[in-house]
Order: C-alpha cells, then structure tokens, then sequence
C-alpha cells in the first residue's frame, strides 16, 4: 500500500501517534488484508499490506485490540483474512467482528484493565459492500443489513454489559466523504447507549464526523483515516487525498469504575508516511465536525449535504480527462440514477 510498505521504517511515521494514543487499552480499526499466493478480490479499491508491515505498525502503536469489521479485511479474500487472524493471534493481540461464522463474527472480545472489564463489539453496515458477510456457516464480517440486525445488535449490548463494567461497540458505517452521520445513524448509535453500551466508535466515512454525549455514553460516528497513503487507486488512476480526507482524529477515553469519567478528541493528519498530531488543519475539520454536528441533523439538511457529497462533488471528481476518455452511455444513466437516489436520501448505486 504505497508509502506504507515501501518505507524504511513504518514505526518512525508512527512515533508522534504512539505516544499521543497511549494508554492501557489501545484499540483500532485494522482496515486491511495481505495476500496469500497473490490472491485478492477484483474489486477497487484494495487494501493490502505485507503481514511485517501490519505487525510493526501495530506494535509501534502498542495495540491490543482491533475491530475486523470492516469491509475491506476480506480484500486478501478468505486466505488473506486467516493469515491476518493469525498474525494478531501470534502478537497476541485481541480482535472481533468478523469469523468463520456469524456466530464467531458476533461474539463478543472482553479485556480486563486494573480490575475493569471492557467488552467489545463490531458491526458493518450493509451499504459499505463488504465483499464477505458472515453466515451461520460461511466467514465474513458481523454485518448490519436492516432492522432485524439492529435488533441484535441492541440485543448484544444488553446482554453483554451483564457481564462486563462498560460496553463499547465499533460501528463501521457512514457516506463517504460526508461530514454528517444520517439521521438514523443518530437514532441507532443513541438506541445503543440506552441499551447499556458506554462508548460507540465509527468509521468508514473517510472523514471526520461529529462526536457527542448522549446520556451516560460518548457517541464518535467517524473518527477519519488516522493512517492513509498519499494516493489511493480510483479505477485505472492514482488519485491524491485531500487534506480533508488525510484529516482524522484519534478518541482518548478515561474510563472508571462508575463509567464515563472524560474524554478528548486529538486532530491527527497523514503526510506520507508520518502522522502529525495536534495538527491545525486536522483541528479545523474537527472542530467544524463538531459544530455542524450540534446544530443538529434534520432528514431535510442530511439530504441537501448528502445530495453535493454524492453527486456534485463525485461528478467533479469524474470530469478528470482520464476518466472522461472512458465514460459510456451506461455511466450517464447511472448519474442520473444517483441524482434521484441522493434527492431521496439513499446511497449511490452500486
């Protein structure tokens, strides 16, 4: 994956990190795969890295815990998955949210610090296309496909905060590029913490988004890309990130006995292959996720947002003179296809 694996020392990228997110619990999204026998799905964009590459960057970072839920930890299909799976089993390092079965993808990580049990769980939305969602019988990822699955999820929360002091729940989901989490995002992650779950972590979104108080809980609907290359691939061209996009911030949570007792969100941004902490730039987009968060999200304002993420920034994006030589008249229709699905509050076709 670019930078990442083609320099010389991924730790040193990572030392201002390291040391920002320091704490007895370091936990993460490891959004990758590697690939066995040159093995990978066809779909763009991939992410994969040498198995030294993830291991030196999670133990430059001192990580304990990562959410596989996600949908790119299957991009090294089903081989790449279980050689992931044993690289954190060697570094003893937990995971959740994805398994040989939804049963395994479902279950619960649990980690005891100073006396305090945390339980962790994972889910993937649907609309993030993970290329393999876990069966009673099949592997892939702890998926989130409708009303029936939040049902679970809330179901999960319950059941597990019995046996554990807080509960934290990872929540891969969001619109790409948008700033705002929908409306019912909002409502789900909300119905979460009044299930019992203290802290609700997201990502996906490639962006920051807002975070709140809800109750006795804290809600991070997408915490950015705290790691990224310079460029990323986009059909047949490498496309360079933005400053918006290479923007993330890392979530420190001071957690007692009694629950919630602080928190506070660290503006990160990605230049090559070394993460700046405490950024100015990183800062403004976080704050400004914060505050457009606060005025609140009206289905109204969330499709006027969704509507110029979607189709008018998506349709610039396209107008680059090589991906105009190789537009055809079914990618036309497809515009027009996601005109109306973004008026109506709905993603962009598949």
């Amino acid at each position: 994956s670019g930078v990442w694996d083609l320099g010389t020392s991924v730790g040193r990228g990572l030392a201002e990190l390291a040391e920002a997110i320091s704490g007895d619990v370091v936990f993460a999204n490891l959004e990758c795969s590697t690939e066995v026998g040159g093995r990978h799905i066809a779909k763009q964009p991939r992410i994969l890295a040498r198995p030294e590459t993830i291991r030196t960057a999670l133990g430059a970072l001192r990580v304990n815990v990562v959410t596989l839920a996600n949908n790119h930890v299957f991009d090294g299909e089903i081989d790449g998955f279980r050689a992931v799976r044993k690289l954190l089993d060697e570094s003893r390092i937990g995971y959740f949210g994805a398994g040989e079965s939804l049963d395994e993808a479902a279950r619960p990580y649990i980690l005891e610090v100073a006396g305090i049990r945390i339980g962790f769980l994972g889910f993937v939305a649907a609309s993030t296309q993970p290329s393999h969602v876990a069966t009673p019988t099949g592997p892939g990822v702890n998926t989130l496909a409708g009303p029936r699955d939040e049902d679970r999820a809330r179901d999960a929360v319950i059941a597990l905060q019995k046996s554990v002091d807080h509960v934290v729940v990872s929540l891969h989901w969001g619109v790409e590029y948008c700033p705002l989490p929908a409306p019912d995002q909002i409502v789900f992650a909300r119905s979460l913490v009044d299930a019992g779950a203290a802290i609700i972590i997201g990502h996906h979104a490639h962006v920051i988004q807002g975070t709140e108080r809800y109750g006795s809980g804290l809600i991070a609907y997408g915490l950015g890309n705290a790691t990224t290359t310079d460029h990323y691939i986009d059909g047949r061209r490498a496309v360079r990130q933005s400053a918006r996009t290479s923007s993330s911030c890392a979530l420190r949570v001071t957690l007692d006995a009694s629950g919630l007792a602080g928190f506070d969100l660290v503006p990160l941004r990605c230049v090559g292959a070394r993460v700046k902490v405490n950024d100015e730039r990183a800062r403004r987009y976080l704050e400004a996720a914060n505050r457009s968060l606060a005025r609140g999200v009206s289905p109204a304002r969330w499709r006027r947002v969704r509507f110029y993420e979607d189709v008018v920034l998506r349709t610039l994006r396209k107008l680059h003179p090589s991906v105009i030589r190789s537009v055809r008249p079914r990618h036309v229709g497809k515009f027009f296809e996601n005109v109306v699905r973004a008026a109506a509050g709905r993603g962009p076709a598949p």
